[in-house]
């Protein structure tokens, strides 16, 4: 029963979410359409379990940031500013859900955003651009015919979306759109098509029984 319940409820499930998409009509034994039978009945309750997975890593992340502060693990105060920022965050975000008048703490709500996370978000993304410049840096060097045309197009693209590019040559723009509606999106459909198998493929065999590593009774069968 530890094993048959579980995989029972995930493919009954799986099977009205599915035809809920493709059927309108009311079924037989319960008298509703399976649309209505999702929204009414499973789609809230994809809320609450949605809400205790939260609530399950939320635990989970201060267990462990509080294990690297109590023994004083390597940057562990960085484990320490983790935890203060998501009590503090977590308290006000509650005090102003909780008291939607209160026009004075929603104000300072924001100032959280706009004046801390806000910076630091535009700080990590700067940073982050000296990584893809040095990244690039490595991959453009054209050691084949691959990385060679890799580096073409990204001088073309880059041309393209500058102002100067269009003031050396009036076409590079046109040679910028072609690249990213043409090559670039062929790639992009070719990733997205094999991304939907694998994951088709990970829900049947969610679905059949076979991937059981989300009960927490083992791995694949």
């Amino acid at each position: 029963m530890r094993k048959e319940v579980p995989l029972l409820i995930t493919f009954v499930i799986s099977i009205i979410v599915m035809l809920s998409r493709i059927t309108t009509g009311p079924v037989p034994v319960i008298g509703i359409s399976l649309p209505e039978l999702f929204e009414e009945y499973i789609s809230p309750w994809m809320t609450v379990v949605s809400a205790f997975a939260l609530c399950l890593a939320s635990v989970n992340l201060i267990m462990v940031h509080s294990g690297n502060i109590s023994r004083k693990r390597q940057d562990w105060v960085y484990s320490l500013i983790l935890l203060a920022t998501l009590i503090i965050y977590g308290a006000f975000c509650t005090y102003v859900e909780l008291n939607p008048n209160n026009e004075t703490a929603a104000a300072n709500y924001s100032l959280i955003y706009n004046y801390i996370l806000s910076p630091l978000m535009t700080g990590q993304w700067a940073c982050l651009a000296f990584y893809v410049a040095s990244a690039s840096y490595r991959a453009f060097r054209a050691r084949n015919l691959e990385a060679t045309v890799l580096l073409i197009s990204a001088i073309l693209v880059m041309l393209g979306a500058a102002p100067v590019g269009s003031l050396i040559w009036s076409r590079f723009p046109t040679i910028q759109q072609w690249l990213l509606d043409v090559p670039n999106m062929t790639g992009q459909r070719a990733l997205l098509i094999g991304a939907a198998i694998g994951s088709f493929v990970a829900c049947l065999r969610t679905m059949l029984g076979i991937e059981r590593s989300h009960l927490g009774i083992g791995g694949s069968s």
